[in-house]
């Protein structure tokens, strides 16, 4: 199944903003912990981390992470170590299992530099398991492809279905394909409810706004990966707009210079937004124009 041929077909929902605050180190460094390979956050004094007010939109965090998990397959743990602290570097730290860090220094007082001082390099709670890192995308990859599967089967596409199962390494019983075609024609819907059921369920929780001071009902999101959850969660209920859709519906293409997947901003819109991509596409424009013009002066030759 080529992912950068089926997902310009579908739209994708957002899922509104999830108000948790985000982080970009600087640097990055490699060790162990109980045998597993880690990448470790570092803090340089007088360089605090970059904030952001909340994670990516879910749909373009869930292209992304779909695209970095192709990127990882089949590399040594090593060289997966080296792609993911490129990819936090560039975007935000994967994992928050200990809450907001930015609330916590607000109410403990301490300066700036201390606080991430301790938090990150002494504490080191911002580490991510290389391992574990490449499981988790690996099964977002897995559920994402099994959900298209799900809706194209719904749509009555069999063989597009197919397509995007076709790569997946699952065992038998876990291969939404083979078990549909093993079910009778009446017991087909019941295949399609055991494997809904199997995806990932999401998590709500109550917390407080600080700026309308109000107790809002807001999904539990400690990682990037459950942050996709939500978007793909978006995309696979009809009724998801009780959540809170904010997003509403976006197109996805993959980009005619470098294939990542990325959201179109237009229907004619043909590469992503790269200064590298949006240079080839002016160099292709100057060049077309520059043959249709040969064209055209032949002919008044």
């Amino acid at each position: 199944m080529d992912l950068k041929q089926e997902l310009t077909d579908y739209e994708i929902g957002g899922i509104g903003d999830i108000k948790k605050h985000t982080l970009r180190f600087r640097s990055y460094r490699i060790g162990t912990e109980g045998g597993k390979l880690m990448i470790y956050a570092e803090y340089e004094m007088g360089c605090p981390p970059k904030v952001f007010d909340g994670y990516p939109s879910g749909q373009e965090l869930l292209i992304d992470l779909c695209n970095l998990y192709q990127e990882l397959r089949e590399k040594p743990l090593e060289e997966c170590a080296q792609i993911l602290i490129r990819w936090s570097m560039e975007n935000i730290h994967m994992y928050y299992l200990y809450g907001s860090d930015v609330d916590n220094r607000q109410i403990s007082g301490h300066d700036t530099d201390s606080f991430w001082d301790v938090m990150v390099n002494a504490l080191e709670f911002y580490q991510v398991c290389v391992e574990d890192t490449v499981t988790d995308l690996k099964q977002l990859y897995t559920n994402t492809m099994t959900v298209f599967a799900i809706r194209s089967l719904l749509d009555g596409n069999i063989s597009q279905a197919q397509r995007f199962c076709e790569n997946l390494r699952v065992s038998e019983e876990d291969d939404i394909m083979r078990q549909w075609y093993r079910a009778g024609t009446e017991s087909r819907m019941c295949v399609i409810e055991r494997f809904a059921e199997k995806l990932p369920k999401l998590a709500l929780g109550l917390e407080f706004d600080k700026s309308s001071r109000q107790i809002t009902l807001q999904p539990v999101v400690r990682s990037v990966v459950d942050a996709a959850y939500y978007a793909l969660g978006r995309f696979a209920a009809v009724n998801a707009g009780a959540i809170g859709d904010y997003g509403g519906k976006t197109n996805i293409a993959f980009c005619a210079a470098c294939g990542r997947a990325f959201i179109k901003h237009g229907n004619r819109q043909k590469y992503c937004g790269t200064v590298q991509c949006q240079s080839i596409r002016n160099s292709r424009k100057a060049s077309d124009y520059y043959y249709r013009k040969k064209q055209v002066d032949t002919r008044l030759d």
